[in-house]
Parts: structure tokens; C-alpha cells; sequence
């Protein structure tokens, strides 16, 4: 009676192994279904993201290199080890490296904005002899306007910055209507107010907060006067504002005044009588709400 219940309970407990091992098996087979399953979706997702990088990174070492001039060796082949890995599919390795192309880029950028844009103008010219004429780009060089170059680098900068926000999914709404605002400046000869709106405009895109901050409009300056002779012809033109006195002797000016009621100099206005938009010697209409100007 012993050695059949004996036989009895190892028989049952043997039924009971077997059961718990085969749905031990089965959550085993389970999981593994899952996380292979997992491991054939990520690849895709890690293909996307290192196609992206590639295609962002090498957009921003070309705009770099063709507006501004700055490249590097190190960065060049960093984005050739990166195609290589991801040719051979080695995606989480493309992206790393990329990464640190971008790096290196971003310090390479800011080295140049500490050096200044203007860091090779200001160098002392080599020594030119007697018959040499100057060249076309020496010339262009003497007659940048300040902060010219520094506004139109910064402008590219900030599209460039926002093409890769863009990719990234950032909002640049802010960042865009920056970048139109600094044109427009850039377009009125207002460098200093383009070139700060422009910063802004970058860092907006960076996903970085900006308060908006706008200058003020600069007055255009009037073109060079011609040397001075002694005669007896009334005075040179002078910008003044709406209402204002005159430069000259102080007299109260109308808005439509063209010559001082007291002196007779000639005077043209530096802000449309109708908008207030700044205005520049030579214009004709205001190109802000085109009121004709009495010149």
C-alpha cells in the first residue's frame, strides 16, 4: 500500500514538472517572439535617424564652408566614416558620428564669431609694389560697411539653423519671421539692426527662448558731399524730421517745407510725413507706404 502511493505522488509530481516547464517554455518562446519582433522594427527607426544626421550635418558644413569659409579635415572625415558605417548598416555608429561632426562644427563656429568676421579685412595688406594695382577684392575690401559682412553671415546662419530645426520638428514660426525682419533690415542698409535680429533669429531656432527685441531703425546717411568751395550757394541739403527746426539757423520748419523760410538752405525729410518710415537722400516715393516726396 506504500510503494503505490509512493508511486502515486511521484507520478503526479512528475505531471506537475512537466507542466510547469512547458509553460515556462511558452512564456520563454513568448518573450523572444516579442524582442525579435522589437530588434526587426529599430533598425528602421535607427535608419531614418542616421539618414537624417547625414543629410543635416553635411548641409551645414557646406553652408559653413561656402558663405564663410570655414572647414575642417577632421569633420570631412568623420561624415565619410559615417557613410561608410551606414552602408554597412551600422546605423547606431553613423549617428554617433555624426554627432560629433556636428561638434565640432558648432565649435569650429563659435571660434570664428570670437575671432571676428572681420578678422582678415583688418590684417595689414602684403606689402604691393609700384607697378601692381590694386585688386578688385582689395578694393571691395576698404568699402565694407560696418557690420556688413558679420549681418549677412549671421542671416545665413540663422536659415541654416532653421532648416535643421526644422528637421528636428522644433517650431522656427518665431525664428522665420525673425530672419524676414533682419532681411529687410539688411535690404534698408540697417547691418547693426539685421545682425542682431538675425542672433535672435539663430537662437529662436536653436529652441532656446528669445525675448524680441527690435532697434531702432538707423538714418540712413546721405551721400558724400562733394569738396567744399568757397561761393556764395546756399548750403548743402540736411536730413531733418517732420516739424522739426532747421539745422542751419534754427527756424521752425513746416512738413512741407523744401528751403528754410529764414536761411534758404535746402533740407529733405529723414521720415515720411505719412508713415514715419525712415527715408534715404535719393528717395523719391517712401517704399514703406509710397507717399511722393517733395525733394
Amino acid at each position: 500500500m506504500v510503494d503505490q502511493t509512493t508511486t502515486i505522488v511521484i507520478v503526479v509530481l512528475v505531471f506537475v514538472m512537466i507542466a510547469v516547464v512547458w509553460l515556462e517554455l511558452r512564456y520563454l518562446r513568448r518573450k523572444s517572439k516579442s524582442r525579435r519582433a522589437r530588434a526587426e522594427k529599430r533598425p528602421e527607426e535607427l535608419q531614418d535617424q542616421a539618414h537624417n544626421s547625414l543629410i543635416t550635418t553635411r548641409a551645414i558644413a557646406s553652408t559653413l564652408a561656402d558663405r564663410s569659409g570655414i572647414r575642417s579635415d577632421e569633420v570631412d572625415s568623420l561624415l565619410r566614416e559615417a557613410q561608410m558605417a551606414y552602408g554597412r548598416r551600422n546605423y547606431r555608429v553613423s549617428i554617433d558620428l555624426t554627432a560629433k561632426a556636428k561638434d565640432r562644427l558648432a565649435a569650429l563656429r563659435s571660434e570664428h564669431a570670437a575671432q571676428g568676421d572681420l578678422a582678415k579685412l583688418a590684417a595689414p595688406p602684403p606689402p604691393e609694389s609700384e607697378d601692381e594695382e590694386p585688386t578688385t577684392k582689395q578694393i571691395l575690401q576698404k568699402g565694407y560697411a560696418p557690420n556688413l559682412i558679420q549681418s549677412k553671415f549671421a542671416i545665413a546662419l540663422a536659415e541654416s539653423t532653421i532648416g535643421e530645426g526644422q528637421t528636428a520638428g522644433r517650431d522656427v514660426a518665431q525664428a522665420q519671421t525673425l530672419v524676414a525682419s533682419a532681411k529687410a533690415r539688411f535690404d534698408l542698409q540697417d547691418y547693426s539692426a539685421a545682425l542682431s535680429m538675425a542672433r535672435q533669429a539663430e537662437r529662436s531656432a536653436r529652441g532656446e527662448p528669445v525675448t524680441v527685441s527690435v532697434p531702432p531703425p538707423a538714418i540712413p546717411s546721405a551721400a558724400p558731399a562733394a569738396p567744399v568751395v568757397p561761393s556764395t550757394s546756399k548750403p548743402s541739403p540736411a536730413a531733418v524730421a517732420v516739424g522739426s527746426a532747421c539745422p542751419s539757423c534754427g527756424a521752425p520748419m513746416k512738413p512741407d517745407d523744401t528751403f528754410c523760410r529764414k536761411c534758404g538752405t535746402r533740407v529733405v525729410l529723414a521720415n515720411c510725413p505719412a508713415c514715419g518710415a525712415s527715408l534715404l537722400a535719393d528717395d523719391a516715393f517712401c517704399r514703406k507706404c509710397g507717399m511722393r516726396l517733395q525733394r
